[in-house]
């Protein structure tokens, strides 16, 4: 179970330790976890986050956060169950404990997650996929792939696929959701991949999603990108915070040289969700020492926290526009 004993409140959001409030839209969740990854510091992302979100309170004896775009608390809706603990715990048995905690949640309450690696992304996938009747669409920002693309796996990649982690894990989500329900974008446009596996790369590719690559005219016209997307889709967003630029997002395992912007990336979120339906996200790959307190590293923090942020507004949004349209219904009765 999610512990709340010294954990900080995101933005505010009343800690729940027992059964949720009437009307929760959403539930955060911490899962810091390095488990999966060969790289330390992920799993103090949700500590950092945390710590950041202050930053949007100020000193108010009960915080709210008020969203000046669509006029409303930002955070309506929105409950903050803390943070997962996995003292002693191999990679596989973190996992199911995600996986238990998304499980225990009623199904209309969106999952919202702070990493963590990416491979916490998969349970979370994993218990939607589970309890969903109808299919929904994983859309992955991120610098890199995440997919099993060495060894030759592009020439035979379903029949040696390697146990879940930060690497491989949306290839195990695409076996989840299916090859049509994947979309990653930001992704940079070269990957390295043995010379055999160069002429079955596309077709690889193809089968496992749709990639919208840093240089692809989509990311630039915002018409495209929604011709891309789609509309009235429900959305999974896994949100891979090295997507961003080095020189906006140096904590984390890998850094991208040339990357989105964080307001280019706050666009695209946007454009992903007007017209289609949330229901439940993560950020992951945020990582730091727990110690470290540089200017750098703080000012990652806070980018990273207005990002996580602005999509729970987007959930908040959402569960407000639908208790209206159901308060409308009830009238014209």
């Amino acid at each position: 179970m999610p512990s709340n004993t010294s954990v900080t409140a995101f933005c505010g959001i009343p800690l729940v330790s027992g059964d949720l409030p009437p009307g929760t839209a959403a539930a955060v969740l911490g899962a810091g976890s390095s488990l999966g990854s060969a790289h330390d510091g992920s799993e103090n992302g949700p500590f950092f986050l945390r710590t950041l979100s202050k930053a949007h309170t100020w000193a108010a004896d009960d915080p709210g956060v008020f969203t000046l775009r669509h006029g409303r608390n930002a955070l309506g809706g929105i409950a903050d169950l803390g943070d997962l603990d996995f003292t002693g715990m191999e990679l596989s048995q973190a996992l199911d404990t995600i996986a238990d905690a998304v499980r225990a949640l009623p199904a209309d309450v969106a999952p919202c997650v702070l990493g963590g690696d990416h491979s916490i992304t998969l349970p979370v996938v994993r218990v939607l996929a589970e309890r969903r009747t109808e299919p929904f669409l994983v859309v992955q920002f991120d610098h890199h792939l995440d997919l099993q693309i060495w060894e030759g796996a592009p020439n035979d990649p379903r029949a040696k696929r390697e146990p879940v982690f930060n690497t491989n894990v949306m290839s195990h989500v695409s076996d989840l959701v299916g090859p049509d329900r994947l979309i990653q974008v930001g992704v940079s446009p070269f990957a390295t991949v043995e010379a055999r596996s160069l002429d079955a790369m596309r077709t690889f590719l193809d089968a496992t999603g749709r990639q919208l690559c840093l240089t692809d005219p989509e990311l630039h016209d915002p018409a495209l990108f929604r011709a891309a997307i789609g509309q009235g889709h429900d959305i999974y967003l896994s949100l891979d915070i090295d997507v961003l630029q080095r020189a906006e997002m140096s904590s984390t395992g890998y850094p991208a040289e040339i990357g989105l912007s964080t307001h280019t990336l706050l666009r695209l979120i946007d454009l992903v969700l007007d017209g289609n339906r949330l229901i439940g996200f993560d950020l992951v790959e945020f990582a730091a020492n727990r110690s470290d307190r540089s200017d750098g590293t703080l000012s990652d923090a806070g980018r990273a926290t207005a990002v996580f942020l602005h999509v729970l507004s987007w959930i908040s949004r959402q569960a407000r526009e639908k208790s209206d349209k159901r308060s409308e219904t009830c009238q014209a009765r």
